[in-house]
């Protein structure tokens, strides 16, 4: 039986590119995928999904994510990577009031245990009020796409 893989959106559509998680997960829905892997729209509560993504073998999840580089910026970290420079880093955040990195942290503390995760972050350049993209962002999206469609593929 084939791995069940899980990819995640997290952020709200309605708040500029804090939506790039959202409109990935829309991309990714019109693409043909294995069977095996299920696409969740996460919205800004994380927390919701948490024992769905302890229920699959893998997950992918994609959010704003706030690191200082340009906007528009591909970041691929695991969660230990994520939690690490969230530790030392305190700029690497997400884009909304409960971070990834929270819910990460609350899940252990609990004693969920996660399965292998990768996090695909984009810089945002705005988050305001408003439901397009900015451009350097929109120009991402494609392109963040195709790395987590080669994700998906190499966890196969």
């Amino acid at each position: 039986m084939a791995e069940t893989i899980l990819v995640v959106g997290v952020g709200n559509p309605l708040v500029r590119d804090e939506g790039v998680g959202i409109r990935a997960l829309e991309r990714l829905g019109s693409r043909r995928l294995p069977t095996s892997v299920r696409l969740i729209d996460a919205g800004t509560d994380l927390l919701a999904v948490l024992p769905q993504l302890a229920e699959a073998d893998r997950v992918i999840l994609i959010d704003a994510v706030r690191a200082g580089g340009e906007p528009g910026s591909i970041y691929r970290l695991t969660r230990e990577d994520l939690l690490a420079k969230a530790k030392t880093e305190p700029e690497w955040r997400s884009a909304h009031d409960l971070s990834v990195v929270a819910a990460l942290r609350l899940a252990e503390s609990t004693g969920l245990r996660l399965p292998p995760m990768v996090v695909f972050g984009v810089e945002p350049a705005e988050v305001a009020l408003g439901e397009a993209l900015t451009p350097a962002v929109e120009a991402a999206l494609e392109p963040l796409v195709e790395k987590v469609l080669a994700e998906v593929n190499a966890c196969r």
